[in-house]
């Protein structure tokens, strides 16, 4: 029997790069076309983005449906991804 667990790995739509799915934040649309951020039990479509602001704006440029994000949700995003960064630091 492995004791190695299964890690799930997504893909970023910014940069494109494959990683944990712990590392990276999920943006879910629900059906009336509102984005929540951060909720990994969300349901409807959604797609997942490093914590890099180079990824957030790649993905501003491919995405139409990134357009219905407000700048306070933006903003919101941002100051997560430091934080998040900030926690990963202080673990290595």
């Amino acid at each position: 029997m492995s004791l190695l667990r299964h890690i799930p790995l997504r893909m970023c739509v910014g940069c494109r790069r494959r990683r944990e799915k712990g590392e990276m934040i999920r943006f879910t649309q629900d059906a009336s076309g509102a984005i929540s951020i951060g909720n990994q039990n969300a349901q409807g479509r959604g797609f997942y983005l490093c914590l890099e602001l180079a990824c957030l704006n790649a993905a501003r440029k491919k995405m139409r449906g990134f357009g219905s994000l407000k700048p306070a949700d933006l903003e919101e995003f941002r100051s997560r991804m430091t934080r998040e960064k900030e926690k990963q630091e202080e673990e290595e």
